[in-house]
């Protein structure tokens, strides 16, 4: 069976307005969306960058948030507590009732152990495993659900986009706490 050509465009952020892109293999891919898994990939290297701009500072904490370092220890435990079982648990079960991952139990066994760069590795190379994991299914796989603590059904696309704006969401904080310990960075561009 021969795909039918797909005419879609994307907005380019250069360019500043829509491109076209026309794909004849769009419905045989085996993502459902074309950019997500080099978006999952990318979101951890924002990550790596933003914890070596706050590596001075990585054990200082903000008021009610988390250290650098604690942040990224954070992102390592739930992509191997709580992404990458869920993943396999929607692939082995028929709609699996995913339960809550214990945030508080993780800050109790948190200690400031290690440096930020070799947690950021090791946060790289957990994440390459989920994508991994991602690449690997089928179309119909893509399709399989779980029931998400707050008793919503999802699907593994879903909770493909939860992995990447997990990351996205840390790289954030990462960037916020940069700024309030580095207030003049251009300095550092001068070295």
């Amino acid at each position: 069976m021969t795909p039918l050509p797909v005419d879609v465009s994307i907005e380019c952020r250069i360019l500043g307005r829509r491109i076209p892109y026309r794909s004849t293999h769009v419905a045989e891919q085996r993502i459902p969306d074309p950019t997500l898994m080099a978006r999952l990939q990318l979101s951890v290297k924002g990550v790596d960058w933003a914890a070596s701009l706050v590596k001075p500072w990585q054990h200082e904490a903000i008021e009610d948030v988390w250290s650098a370092h604690h942040q990224v220890a954070h992102l390592i435990a739930v992509e191997t507590e709580n992404f990458q079982p869920r993943i396999r648990r929607i692939l082995a079960e028929d709609r699996p009732e995913l339960v809550s991952w214990d945030t508080e139990a993780f800050n109790e066994r948190y200690r400031p152990d290690g440096d930020i760069d070799d947690l950021a590795e090791r946060f790289m190379a957990e994440r390459t495993k989920t994508v991994e994991m991602f690449k690997s299914l089928s179309p119909d796989q893509w399709l399989r659900t779980g029931i998400w603590p707050d008793s919503q059904e999802v699907d593994l696309a879903w909770l493909a986009e939860k992995v990447l704006w997990h990351a996205l969401d840390h790289f954030a904080v990462l960037l916020d706490l940069h700024g309030e310990f580095e207030k003049r960075q251009a300095r550092r561009w001068m070295a």
